[in-house]
Protein backbone atom coordinates (compact mmCIF):
# COMPACT_ATOMS: atom_id res chain seq x y z
CA UNK A 1 0.00 0.00 0.00
CA UNK A 2 2.03 2.91 -1.28
CA UNK A 3 -0.44 5.49 0.01
CA UNK A 4 -0.61 4.19 3.59
CA UNK A 5 -0.05 6.87 6.21
CA UNK A 6 0.29 6.87 9.99
CA UNK A 7 -0.42 9.65 12.45
CA UNK A 8 2.56 11.13 14.28
CA UNK A 9 2.09 13.30 17.37
CA UNK A 10 4.96 15.79 17.46
CA UNK A 11 5.56 17.76 20.64
CA UNK A 12 9.33 17.92 20.26
CA UNK A 13 11.70 19.40 17.64
CA UNK A 14 9.67 17.61 14.95
CA UNK A 15 7.11 20.39 15.43
CA UNK A 16 9.51 22.63 13.51
CA UNK A 17 8.51 22.34 9.82
CA UNK A 18 12.13 22.35 8.64
CA UNK A 19 13.14 19.64 11.11
CA UNK A 20 10.20 17.42 10.16
CA UNK A 21 10.74 18.00 6.43
CA UNK A 22 14.34 16.81 6.89
CA UNK A 23 13.22 13.29 7.92
CA UNK A 24 9.69 13.07 6.48
CA UNK A 25 9.31 15.39 3.48
CA UNK A 26 5.88 13.92 2.66
CA UNK A 27 4.43 14.58 6.13
CA UNK A 28 1.26 16.68 6.08
CA UNK A 29 -0.14 18.70 8.96
CA UNK A 30 -3.41 17.17 10.16
CA UNK A 31 -4.45 18.95 13.37
CA UNK A 32 -3.47 20.36 16.75
CA UNK A 33 -3.99 17.96 19.65
CA UNK A 34 -2.92 17.21 23.19
CA UNK A 35 -2.19 14.26 25.43
CA UNK A 36 -4.24 14.74 28.60
CA UNK A 37 -3.02 13.57 32.01
CA UNK A 38 0.54 13.78 30.68
CA UNK A 39 3.49 16.08 31.25
CA UNK A 40 6.67 16.68 29.33
CA UNK A 41 10.07 16.38 30.94
CA UNK A 42 13.59 16.47 29.53
CA UNK A 43 15.86 13.49 30.09
CA UNK A 44 19.46 12.66 29.22
CA UNK A 45 19.94 10.70 25.99
CA UNK A 46 23.07 9.90 23.96
CA UNK A 47 22.15 12.86 21.71
CA UNK A 48 21.67 15.26 24.63
CA UNK A 49 18.59 16.30 26.61
CA UNK A 50 15.38 15.28 24.84
CA UNK A 51 11.73 15.58 25.85
CA UNK A 52 9.64 12.62 26.85
CA UNK A 53 6.03 12.13 27.93
CA UNK A 54 5.20 11.06 31.46
CA UNK A 55 1.72 10.16 32.70
CA UNK A 56 0.77 12.73 35.31
CA UNK A 57 -2.81 13.70 36.28
CA UNK A 58 -3.63 17.37 35.91
CA UNK A 59 -1.14 18.06 33.12
CA UNK A 60 -1.43 18.27 29.34
CA UNK A 61 1.14 18.17 26.54
CA UNK A 62 0.24 20.00 23.34
CA UNK A 63 1.54 19.21 19.89
CA UNK A 64 0.64 18.77 16.26
CA UNK A 65 -0.49 15.61 14.50
CA UNK A 66 0.91 14.86 11.06
CA UNK A 67 -0.06 12.30 8.43
CA UNK A 68 3.22 10.60 7.56
CA UNK A 69 3.73 8.14 4.70
CA UNK A 70 4.54 4.71 6.17
CA UNK A 71 8.03 4.58 4.61
CA UNK A 72 8.86 8.02 5.93
CA UNK A 73 7.64 7.07 9.40
CA UNK A 74 10.30 4.35 9.33
CA UNK A 75 12.87 7.12 8.68
CA UNK A 76 11.46 9.17 11.58
CA UNK A 77 11.73 6.17 13.90
CA UNK A 78 15.29 5.40 12.73
CA UNK A 79 16.32 9.02 13.38
CA UNK A 80 14.60 8.87 16.76
CA UNK A 81 16.47 5.67 17.66
CA UNK A 82 19.78 7.35 16.80
CA UNK A 83 18.65 10.17 19.09
CA UNK A 84 18.00 7.78 21.99
CA UNK A 85 14.21 7.81 21.58
CA UNK A 86 11.62 5.19 20.72
CA UNK A 87 7.89 4.96 20.02
CA UNK A 88 5.81 5.36 23.17
CA UNK A 89 3.41 2.72 24.35
CA UNK A 90 0.17 3.03 26.16
CA UNK A 91 -3.54 3.13 25.78
CA UNK A 92 -3.79 6.89 25.62
CA UNK A 93 -4.71 8.74 22.45
CA UNK A 94 -4.18 12.30 21.28
CA UNK A 95 -7.27 14.50 21.69
CA UNK A 96 -8.01 17.28 19.21
CA UNK A 97 -9.67 20.61 19.98
CA UNK A 98 -13.12 19.15 19.25
CA UNK A 99 -12.60 16.24 21.66
CA UNK A 100 -11.97 13.56 19.02
CA UNK A 101 -9.37 10.93 19.89
CA UNK A 102 -6.62 9.80 17.52
CA UNK A 103 -4.21 6.85 17.66
CA UNK A 104 -0.78 8.34 17.07
CA UNK A 105 2.84 7.35 17.13
CA UNK A 106 4.74 9.49 19.65
CA UNK A 107 8.36 9.45 20.78
CA UNK A 108 9.70 8.98 24.29
CA UNK A 109 13.10 8.59 25.92
CA UNK A 110 14.42 6.96 29.05
CA UNK A 111 17.01 8.74 31.12
CA UNK A 112 17.71 10.88 34.11
CA UNK A 113 16.08 14.33 34.31
CA UNK A 114 18.16 16.91 32.47
CA UNK A 115 18.15 20.61 31.70
CA UNK A 116 16.71 21.36 28.25
CA UNK A 117 19.06 22.31 25.43
CA UNK A 118 18.07 25.88 24.41
CA UNK A 119 18.66 25.29 20.68
CA UNK A 120 16.47 22.18 20.77
CA UNK A 121 13.72 24.04 22.62
CA UNK A 122 13.95 26.89 20.08
CA UNK A 123 13.01 24.38 17.35
CA UNK A 124 10.04 23.31 19.48
CA UNK A 125 8.99 26.95 19.91
CA UNK A 126 9.26 27.67 16.17
CA UNK A 127 6.98 24.73 15.46
CA UNK A 128 4.55 25.54 18.27
CA UNK A 129 4.14 29.07 16.91
CA UNK A 130 3.92 27.88 13.30
CA UNK A 131 1.11 25.41 14.02
CA UNK A 132 -0.59 27.85 16.42
CA UNK A 133 -0.50 25.70 19.53
CA UNK A 134 -2.19 27.29 22.57
CA UNK A 135 -0.47 30.49 23.70
CA UNK A 136 0.01 29.19 27.24
CA UNK A 137 1.90 26.16 25.91
CA UNK A 138 4.15 28.35 23.74
CA UNK A 139 4.89 30.63 26.71
CA UNK A 140 5.76 27.58 28.81
CA UNK A 141 8.25 26.47 26.13
CA UNK A 142 9.73 29.97 25.99
CA UNK A 143 10.14 29.89 29.77
CA UNK A 144 12.28 26.76 29.41
CA UNK A 145 14.81 28.91 27.56
CA UNK A 146 14.31 32.28 29.27
CA UNK A 147 13.80 31.05 32.83
CA UNK A 148 14.82 27.38 33.01
CA UNK A 149 13.37 25.29 35.80
CA UNK A 150 16.61 23.33 36.21
CA UNK A 151 19.06 26.15 36.99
Amino acid sequence: MANETRLLFAYDALLDPDTLRGVAPGAEFFLVAHYPETRMEFVSTPAGPRPTLVKDPGHTVWGAVFKVPAGELDAVLAAAAADGRSPGHGDQRAVDREGNKHDCVFLVADGEPASPDPSYVEAMIRGARHWQLPAGWVIGLEDLVDDPLFT
